[in-house]
């Protein structure tokens, strides 16, 4: 009996040694929240929250996608261009036409999709660095955009406004659901099936993990194109909150996708880090811009505070490391 308790007190306490970090980062979360609460009683709103958490699903969605790639040991630099450029070629073609729905839906999805492909063959055919490639296309991508249109452009048909970004199931807005069953079934993937545990072992060590008999290469084509669909979904998405196709609609997207990751607590080197410990760099985000708006603070204060967020985190991640 003194054996059987002293054996759930190690492994309890060897749960919170494993899991201090993301329990600290979702404690700062805990304090933002009350000091929210203080310094604005209208944060405490239930359309508030609700605004708050709706706002953060597609900046979520392509931090799931960051997430994936940070933990393999990549990172892409071109989230925000698919998501302008995704923006522009769906509302142009749809031009509010309602019959061009589910076609558009799909070309959508399809080209972002293809991108992460796309990325991934080059990092593994021609073992360029994730880091080269998807800056280097972050550029291509929003080149062919502008060379479409430099002004917004066509418009998205209302059914798929509602149903994407504006429609509610009760009281919650439907993007939210989308967000929850992304990072369901991504936090799945990622600590229940030998893929996800095959993402952790490539990012953290991917020459033992080759030498054990894993498919290295196809595992790196694999995240690439997983990370791709998840941000067509957010470019879909995005593009159905906007109406129409905006030349700006991507804008900083991927450096947000990765300021939630960080500040979750996922290691930039791979290989270690929790989806847990990401939604909580996703609520961070999301008070910072909330609380920032709320207090009419100006947009210049809001990037200055997120870059040093940024910094601070990395500093503290690597002492702990």
């Amino acid at each position: 009996m003194v054996e059987s308790k002293t054996s759930s007190k190690i492994q309890f306490q060897r749960a919170v040694s494993e899991n201090s970090l993301v329990l600290t980062i979702w404690g700062v979360v805990l304090i933002m929240m009350i000091v929210a609460s203080i310094v604005s009683p209208d944060f405490r709103s239930t359309g508030n929250m609700i605004n708050l958490l709706k706002q953060a699903t597609i900046p979520g969605i392509l931090a799931i996608a960051q997430t994936i790639l940070i933990l393999s040991g990549a990172i892409d630099l071109s989230m925000g261009a698919v998501v302008t450029f995704t923006s522009l070629i769906t509302a142009g073609l749809m031009d509010s036409r309602e019959e061009l729905v589910l076609p558009i839906v799909v070309l959508g999805l399809f080209i972002g999709t293809g991108i992460g492909f796309i990325h991934g063959l080059l990092t593994t055919r021609a073992r360029l660095e994730p880091f080269i490639v998807t800056l280097g296309t972050y550029s291509i991508i929003l080149g062919i955009g502008y060379w479409y249109t430099t002004v917004p452009v066509g418009g998205i048909a209302s059914s798929l406004s509602a149903n994407l970004y504006y429609g509610q199931l009760g009281p919650i807005p439907k993007p939210i659901f989308y967000f929850v069953g992304i990072f369901i079934l991504a936090y799945i993937m990622l600590n229940y099936t030998r893929f996800g545990r095959s993402l952790y072992a490539v990012g953290g060590k991917p020459e033992v993990a080759r030498k054990s008999g894993l498919n290295v290469d196809r595992i790196k084509l694999l995240r690439f194109t997983l990370a791709g669909f998840l941000v067509a979904i957010a470019s879909v998405i995005a593009t159905a909150r906007m109406g129409i196709g905006d030349p700006l609609a991507g804008q900083g997207m991927e450096l947000d996708a990765i300021t939630a990751t960080v500040i979750g607590g996922i290691s930039l080197y791979g290989g270690r880090g929790s989806l847990i410990g990401t939604l909580a760099g996703i609520l961070i985000l999301g008070l910072i811009n909330n609380i920032m708006v709320m207090l009419d603070v100006n947009m210049f204060y809001q990037q200055l505070i997120k870059g040093t967020i940024v910094l601070l985190a990395v500093a503290i991640y690597k002492q702990r490391n």
